[in-house]
């Protein structure tokens, strides 16, 4: 059992238990019930047994089946069927500067923000590294995925992890090259696709059915890496570029691969394939 009750936030647990005691004392005196130093035993009892409260109240384990998370006692299963990865997301507090990391499952494609439950936030360095010696309890969750063989959005920081706990590391992602004869050019791979004007319409509405249909959000990617690159291809300016590179990106991280070279070129034998299969299945 995986043990991630200390990245929960303890003012979440403590905070509820200090306002309940307070808001009990304040009753307790107002109605006569006792004086004001029993009230205050009162509110310490009660934030006491929230803070004791703290590691029963959330945690995580996982079997052979799939991952149980209990958050304030509740209990929530997921099969590792529903589990796609481990969602990783950086941050800056306003307050004090700090940064921090926040973990969730993700349950559904295509990657985002808010695609599971969240496990925790955990303190990083300024140079978004882990902070001291990271707990045992985050290795053992980056463990878990590595079992599985599941990805993780930040390889590096939680081989990091694994790696001063002496666990084993991710597995490297597959490499992609291009065939030998060479990836298709772009004349290729976009003769016989809409025009883009088109494409960027037709990609509004699939974004909407991503929404509802799980399964369409790799064509939604991957069409819309395209049409990054043939934008790009179109206007030729560095903005344009750079939004191309970056859904070229997102689409390797979705298929869980590393390209060699530009990522573009992934792209265009991916999409070129894609046209043919819809060719043959209209």
């Amino acid at each position: 059992m995986v043990r991630l009750w200390f990245m929960q936030q303890r003012g979440e647990f403590v905070g509820v238990g200090s306002m309940v005691g307070l808001a009990v004392a304040i009753l307790l005196v107002e109605t006569g019930t006792t004086d004001g130093g029993a009230a205050f035993l009162a509110l310490a009892a009660i934030v006491a047994v929230a803070a004791f409260a703290l590691p029963h109240a959330y945690w995580l384990r996982a079997d052979e089946d799939g991952l149980t998370l209990v958050r304030s006692l509740v209990p929530r299963r997921y099969a590792w069927a529903d589990i796609r990865g481990l969602a990783m997301e950086l941050g800056r507090d306003a307050e004090n500067d700090g940064h921090h990391l926040t973990l969730r499952l993700r349950l559904a494609d295509p990657p985002g923000r808010f695609w599971g439950p969240r496990l925790g936030r955990i303190d990083v360095t300024e140079e978004d590294t882990p902070e001291g010696v990271p707990r045992r309890a985050l290795a053992e969750l980056f463990a878990v995925f590595v079992e599985r063989e599941l990805p993780v959005d930040l390889p590096e920081f939680a081989n990091e992890v694994l790696r001063v706990r002496g666990l084993p590391q991710l597995p490297p992602l597959p490499l992609w090259a291009p065939p030998e004869e060479g990836a298709p050019t772009p004349e290729q791979a976009y003769a016989d696709a809409p025009g883009i004007e088109d494409e960027r319409g037709d990609l509004v509405a699939l974004g909407k059915a991503v929404k509802r249909r799980v399964r369409l959000s790799r064509e939604y990617l991957l069409r819309r890496a395209a049409l990054a690159d043939r934008v790009f291809l179109r206007d030729g300016d560095g903005l344009a570029l750079a939004i191309a590179l970056g859904e070229a990106e997102r689409l390797a991280e979705h298929d869980g691969i590393r390209v060699e070279g530009d990522q573009r070129h992934y792209v265009r034998e991916q999409y070129l394939s894609y046209l043919g299969r819809r060719t043959l299945n209209p």
